[in-house]
């Protein structure tokens, strides 16, 4: 898998290729940013390059079909090792990483790393999901950070450096990771074949927030007929704050009992219907009016004066009530609370 197939990434690449061409590569990385956009790819293709038997480390390049790529690309090789979140688990346990009680520090991914490589060249382990640690498991990773074997290579990728446990951050090298540009994701849809078209796959992208992982998501025919039925709502006229508030709740109910379901759920439309208005002010502030391809918007908007700053301020203002509940739902606000006092607010600001 060639560097050009990893889109959107060219910053930290040109760090780490800097490094290597100076023979200059650390012990330890992580990767940093925002979930679902390439890092654990980014992460295997570094892999391929360093073991890739037909070209020099210094080139940080893989020729993809040599034993070594292959073996990466399988999960194969011999001295690259993969952990992540067990299936059901919400932490990195201990056993990762020293084995079992039985077989305590006999197993794991430490022991594994202090053996000689069998290539000859490098041992190189990639750990997901590294937010996840907890104290006794990042504990014992801490003297394979400090005293890491030699030609080893550890990066761990996490959603945010914070979220690290500030004994393992301090021992990393932080390289950070933006999120997808929507072209980007765009083109990530139409090549792994996920759409039909370049319209779906752009129409999916605007809503992708710079992550494959929702746009794969928003691929849920039940989620964006979840989009049509709100964004008929909000264009309605007149604007009915309580049924609004009643076919939300219905929806989070449809999506199970559990609250982490709900609240995911919640989060989506509250997205949903921040990318509503801010198509709507967009909309409102192009002198073309009925720019946007989407009929709810358009209809939205005509009920609006044509170049009135008030018109403007009041959307302006409808997206920020928006923005405040997404932030309400991140700090585990009530969810239904939430969304009752949304649709009611929403309701006063359009009938001001």
């Amino acid at each position: 898998m060639p560097w050009t197939e990893i889109l959107g990434h060219a910053e930290p690449l040109e760090r780490l290729k800097h490094c290597a061409a100076r023979g200059r590569l650390g012990h330890t990385y992580a990767f940093v940013g925002p979930p679902g956009i390439g890092k654990l790819r980014f992460a295997v293709q570094l892999a391929q390059c360093l073991l890739c038997e037909q070209h020099q480390e210094s080139d940080l390049e893989a020729c993809g079909v040599c034993p070594g790529c292959l073996q990466v690309a399988a999960r194969t090789h011999p001295d690259f090792y993969l952990v992540e979140l067990p299936e059901g688990k919400s932490e990195l346990s201990i056993e990762l990483f020293v084995g079992d009680d039985e077989h305590r520090g006999q197993a794991g991914l430490c022991h594994d790393l202090s053996l000689r490589s069998m290539a000859g060249r490098r041992k190189i382990a990639v750990i997901n999901d590294a937010d996840l640690f907890n104290e006794a498991s990042g504990n014992a990773l801490l003297k394979t950070l400090e005293e890491p074997p030699q030609h080893s290579l550890l990066i761990l990728i996490a959603s945010s450096a914070e979220l690290l446990l500030p004994t393992i951050r301090s021992r990393c090298q932080i390289v950070h990771f933006r999120a997808l540009a929507e072209n980007a994701v765009r083109q990530l849809l139409l090549r792994e074949e996920l759409v039909d078209g370049d319209a779906a796959a752009s129409q999916i992208a605007q809503l992708a927030e710079g992550s494959l992982e929702t746009a794969r998501q928003l691929l849920d025919p039940h989620r964006r007929e979840q989009r049509k039925i709100l964004y008929d709502l909000l264009a309605a006229e007149p604007f009915l704050s309580v049924q609004l508030a009643a076919r939300l709740i219905e929806g989070l109910d449809a999506g199970g009992g559990e609250k982490s379901s709900q609240r995911t759920a919640a989060g989506w439309i509250v997205r949903f219907a921040i990318e509503f208005f801010r198509r709507s002010l967009l909309d409102l502030a192009d002198e073309a009016r009925g720019t946007d391809d989407v009929g709810q918007v358009a209809r939205f908007v005509s009920r609006f004066p044509s170049g009135s700053p008030e018109s403007l301020d009041r959307v302006a203002r409808l997206l920020e009530r928006c923005l405040a509940a997404d932030r309400q739902l991140d700090q585990n606000a009530s969810i239904l609370l939430c969304l009752e006092t949304l649709c009611d607010d929403l309701g006063r600001l359009l009938r001001a």
